[in-house]
């Protein structure tokens, strides 16, 4: 075989080589942007979801902190029975439920011409890492719960 034969051997080689990365290279970036489209529009559909269950529930606000070695998580539950409260894991969910001090009710917030009655929170935050139970720290203070979960 001559030089020449050799070297476009090589060069095909290269060639395929460089293919093969340019292709896994884009199916990473379109898998990246995907998640982060589906994440972007789970977020919008939290927001646009109600806050409240005809089942007699409200699902409390809540931010998420990243501060440094911890991620923080805020949850608001305004009128509600401090004794009560509740904070499960699971995986990389956070399952919340509390009562309220006594029943709410609002008029015409139903959409059905009723009243609507509230007893409870509850709420369940996936968040993007698995949390590990024994390493977090809930604190509970006027109505507000603060979940400190370590980064590994």
């Amino acid at each position: 075989m001559s030089e020449f034969d050799e070297e476009f051997k090589r060069f095909l080689r290269r060639m395929r080589e460089l293919e093969r990365r340019t292709r896994e290279y884009i199916e990473d970036e379109i898998r990246r942007v995907a998640e982060e489209i589906r994440s972007e529009i789970e977020s919008v559909e939290r927001m646009l979801s109600p806050s409240w269950s005809h089942n007699g529930y409200l699902r409390p606000l809540y931010s998420i902190r990243d501060e440094g070695s911890n991620y923080v998580l805020y949850i608001d539950l305004p009128r509600v029975d401090e004794g009560t409260i509740d904070v499960k894991f699971l995986g990389n969910k956070v399952l919340i439920r509390a009562r309220l001090k006594e029943e709410t009710r609002f008029s015409e917030w139903s959409g059905r011409g009723g009243e609507v009655r509230f007893n409870e929170y509850r709420e369940v935050i996936e968040l993007p890492f698995t949390i590990e139970p024994s390493k977090v720290k809930v604190i509970t203070k006027k109505r507000v719960v603060k979940v400190i979960i370590p980064k590994e």
